[in-house]
C-alpha cells in the first residue's frame, strides 16, 4: 500500500500520521512536510504496514532535516519501527519515542494482539526492566510478549 499522510493539530503540536508502507515511494511523500510542519511535530506510526531499505534511507533523510529545527516525538511506534529504531539510530535522530506497540499471544486461544506502552505509564525504564502481564482480550487469560524483552527495548537505554 502506498503511503499517505494526515496532519491534526492538538495545542502546540502538530500529528502526522502515516499510513501505508515507508519505501521507494516515500521521498516524494514526505519531503513537502518539511516545509509545512511546525515546531513541535509528533510522528503517529500507528498505521504504517511495512518499511524496506529504501523507505529507511528515506525516512532517515527526512527525520535527519525534521530534527535539525524541531521538536519531534514519536507515538504508536509498531514492531516494524521499533526494530528499525534498534537497529538504526540515526532511524530516530533526536525524536523522543513517547508510545510503542508490543506484539502478544495468547495460549490458550492463540489469539494475537497489540498492546501500547506510553513513557511514564508503562513503557519500562529500562530494557531489563521487564513488563507487566496483559490479558487476552478475547479469553482474559495471560498473554506472552512475543520478543525478547531486552532486544525489544533496546532503545530505552539509549
Amino acid at each position: 500500500m502506498q503511503g499517505f499522510t494526515e496532519i491534526t493539530v492538538d495545542g502546540e503540536w502538530e500529528t502526522f500520521s502515516y499510513t501505508g508502507n515507508i519505501d521507494e515511494n516515500s521521498e516524494e511523500i514526505l519531503t513537502p512536510y518539511l516545509k509545512s510542519l511546525g515546531q513541535n511535530v509528533i510522528i503517529n506510526f500507528g498505521n504504517v504496514d511495512k518499511i524496506n531499505s529504501c523507505g529507511v534511507l528515506h525516512w532517515i533523510n527526512f527525520i535527519g532535516a525534521l530534527c535539525a529545527s524541531r521538536q519531534v516525538r514519536y507515538e504508536k511506534c509498531t514492531p516494524d519501527i521499533i526494530q528499525q529504531i534498534n537497529m538504526i539510530p540515526r532511524f530516530t535522530n533526536t525524536a523522543e519515542i513517547v508510545s510503542v506497540y508490543a506484539r502478544y499471544v495468547c495460549a490458550h486461544c492463540e489469539h494475537e494482539q497489540m498492546y501500547l506502552f506510553v513513557k511514564g505509564k508503562n513503557l519500562p525504564l529500562a530494557a531489563q526492566d521487564g513488563v507487566s502481564e496483559v490479558a487476552c482480550s478475547k479469553c482474559r487469560k495471560i498473554t506472552s510478549f512475543q520478543e525478547v524483552e531486552e532486544d525489544y527495548f533496546a532503545f530505552v537505554d539509549r
